[in-house]
């Protein structure tokens, strides 16, 4: 793919700008011989559906993330299996192999940390679904075992609200942190302060990126909290990309070399405009059961003014679809984007509803109106039309599906709408 070799491209320009490769050696993303990590992820790979389809798949433990297949879930996975010592331990990609290009800023961070993604484990890669199998999990960046996956629980590393499962996990660690990967990363703390230097640079690499991502580049007074500074420490060192010295200062002031890191990675990450809305819907979607309905929460990068305008018909279509081909009661479009004139983040919300189920409409949506975590403003929105739904600017745009999705839990758990 043309997207595929751009973003290498990028990611050779990036190395060179942050020192970690000469021009003299440049013109290819390409090595002479495979990396470390890629490396294992060849040889698990390989060895995995060997034993998986001669019967032994209840000898390996699966390290997943969870179904929106973001870059803190997928670096999650692939940190805890390549640090572990055990030796049948393998990460698992939830997302399918042929929808890995919707996340630009992923394959960014793979070519970065010289990943090449046919090594990686996906869930185009196994016949009748992984569920099938008897495997053993360790979960992260999600912390209730999805259906699409089936076998004991052994551990957990999740940084979002503790669903109440697999309480006899070890490790069981929940903690309300920027990133997932930073949790990885400081449970892994011996390994890394053990480790030469740039022994581990590939994997502390694509840890790092998504600490970045998710914290927003460790700016302080951002989503970054002590354990996300921590994982940064621990991994820099042996990515080369800053000084030791340099992070002294960290909690004030990233080195300008993570800046330049961090801006690359969001910038690639809102380079979404030639997605369609069905690809936007389902790059980052999650889907939840509650009190009896089937609820999906899209995170979209982009307003949805943009979104209309460009293909009002197109636009409606691909929601319509969306609704009715996964059997939704209701459908939350979370928007997330930089405002043309100011440059300022900004948040939008569009819940729809199945038509004939007005009670919970009117829960739901005076629920999320009255909120005053979310302080949401009501906005109109073009073609709507004789749909159930309505459409809010955020006034709290810290405010991610983290909040919004407990929040909806609660709304229709407290409704008794089932």
């Amino acid at each position: 793919m043309d997207i595929i070799m751009s973003l290498r491209q990028t990611a050779q320009d990036l190395l060179e700008r942050l020192g970690l490769v000469s021009s003299a050696t440049s013109g290819t993303m390409e090595r002479q011989e495979p990396s470390i990590l890629d490396n294992f992820l060849r040889e698990r790979k390989a060895s995995f559906l060997s034993d998986l389809y001669a019967g032994s798949g209840n000898e390996w433990i699966v390290v997943t993330g969870n179904e929106a297949g973001d870059l803190d879930s997928i670096a999650s996975a692939i940190g805890y299996a390549f640090l572990s010592s055990d030796a049948k331990i393998i990460p698992f990609i939830q997302t399918k192999r042929s929808d890995l290009h919707l996340r630009p800023e992923n394959i960014l961070a793979f070519s970065l940390a010289s990943l090449d993604t046919s090594h990686l484990l996906t869930a185009s890669d196994i016949d009748r679904g992984i569920q099938a199998y008897n495997c053993s999990y360790i979960l992260v960046d999600h912390n209730r075992i999805l259906p699409t996956c089936n076998g004991t629980v052994l551990g957990v590393l999740d940084h979002h609200e503790d669903e109440g499962f697999h309480k006899d996990a070890k490790p069981r660690t929940i903690q309300p942190v920027g990133s997932c990967a930073s949790l990885v990363t400081v449970h892994f703390k011996q390994r890394l302060q053990g480790a030469t230097s740039g022994e581990l640079a590939d994997i502390a690499t694509l840890l790092l990126s998504a600490i970045l991502i998710d914290t927003g580049g460790l700016k302080a007074g951002g989503k970054a909290t002590d354990v996300d500074f921590e994982g940064a420490e621990l991994l820099v060192p042996q990515t080369g990309i800053a000084s030791t010295s340099s992070m002294v200062e960290i909690r004030k002031k990233p080195p300008s070399s993570l800046d330049a890191l961090s801006h690359r990675l969001a910038q690639t990450k809102s380079s979404v405009d030639h997605l369609s809305t069905s690809d936007l819907l389902r790059r980052d979607y999650k889907e939840y059961s509650i009190a009896g309905l089937q609820i999906g929460l899209s995170t979209v990068p982009i307003g949805l003014k943009f979104l209309v305008k460009r293909d009002i018909r197109g636009f409606w279509s691909d929601i319509d679809s969306w609704i009715t081909d996964r059997s939704l009661d209701i459908l939350g479009v979370l928007t997330t984007y930089r405002s043309k004139r100011k440059n300022k983040h900004r948040r939008q919300l569009l819940f729809l509803v199945r038509p004939g189920r007005e009670q919970i409409e009117k829960k739901l949506f005076d629920g999320i109106g009255d909120d005053k975590e979310l302080a949401c403003e009501e906005r109109r929105i073009a073609g709507l039309g004789a749909r159930r739904g309505r459409c809010w600017r955020q006034g709290n745009v810290k405010a991610t599906r983290k909040t919004v999705a407990p929040l909806v839990r609660k709304i229709l758990e407290d409704s008794n709408v089932e």
